[in-house]
């Protein structure tokens, strides 16, 4: 009997000590930073890192997530992989108007400063602080950056742009207010209301037209230097081709100057006789003045 009672008090002992042994062990997932409060200390200085750990069984452990996650602000339940999802886009007034905006924020706590998070929010953990505080003060901060941009800014020619402004801006706002670091604020649509969009619409078609309209000008600008090049191109072919012919006709009466001048030369006084003489032999009395014969009369 005593034995029984030995053996039991042991294996309740065992039970007692696996319990607390249990109790004492924290897992932290990869990712992840754990805060770990008592109430003797209060927050410990040291956070825990990925993997298991033993701690004081009477401490309370609070995980925030440092790797990146993201939020969603958006009235399109496919932006949550839903098919239905409720209505959490942002108004932003722009210069010129409100813009619906649907966004993604991609951001992580920073490791270091969860110890501060922790023991500003008295223990709050990650969901509470986010959905509480974190998400309004990304929409009101984003309401203090859009006003600098125009309607069509943010509806097509700067969308980038206007992300990276948002970005920046929430970064340095979330990392001083929440030890949150803001890796990128993109802007998935944008939506107007009927009449701002008729009147950026508008807008647009009238860029585009002047866009032709200018287009067209260099066109005919260019098209009309492109014939004034033709036309003079065409004038030198013909000046060259006149002067070539010119030159042609020049070289031909020069040639028949020079057969000319050379029979004329040719006609000497002894060749005058020796003509005469061969006609009186052929023809009889045959008298020859000058360079050009002349029959004076003939006879036997």
């Amino acid at each position: 009997m005593k034995r029984a009672i030995i053996i039991a008090v042991v294996v309740f002992i065992a039970l007692i000590g696996g319990g607390i042994t249990i109790a004492s062990l924290e897992s932290i997932d990869q990712g992840e930073v754990g805060v770990v409060w008592t109430m003797a200390d209060g927050v410990q200085d040291e956070t825990l890192g990925a993997g298991i750990h033993f701690i004081n069984p009477m401490a309370k452990v609070k995980k925030y997530p440092v790797s990146q996650q993201q939020l969603v602000f958006s009235n399109n339940p496919g932006d949550y992989n839903e098919e239905e999802h409720p209505d959490w886009h942002i108004d932003a007034p722009a210069d010129g108007g409100m813009v619906k905006l649907n966004m993604t924020i991609n951001y992580n706590f920073m490791a270091d400063r969860v110890t501060d998070l922790y023991s500003r929010f008295n223990g709050m953990d990650r969901e509470a602080i986010v959905d509480n505080m974190v998400q309004n003060s990304i929409m009101a901060y984003i309401k203090e950056v859009t006003p600098e941009f125009s309607v069509m800014d943010i509806y097509s020619d700067k969308r980038a742009e206007v992300s990276k402004a948002i970005t920046d801006y929430l970064n340095e706002r979330l990392n001083e207010e929440y030890g949150i670091n803001v890796i990128s604020a993109l802007i998935i649509d944008v939506q107007l209301d009927d009449t701002l969009m008729q009147k950026v619409q508008a807008k647009e078609q009238a860029k585009q037209d002047a866009e032709k309209a200018e287009l067209d000008k260099q066109t005919a600008i260019a098209q009309g230097e492109a014939n004034k090049a033709k036309a003079e191109a065409e004038a030198e072919v013909k000046r060259i081709n006149a002067e070539a012919a010119a030159e042609q006709t020049r070289i031909a009466a020069q040639a028949e100057a020079d057969a000319n001048n050379a029979i004329n030369s040719s006609i000497t006084e002894n060749l005058i006789r020796m003509k005469e003489a061969e006609a009186r032999l052929e023809h009889g009395w045959v008298t020859v003045q000058g360079a050009n014969t002349v029959v004076a009369g003939a006879g036997d």
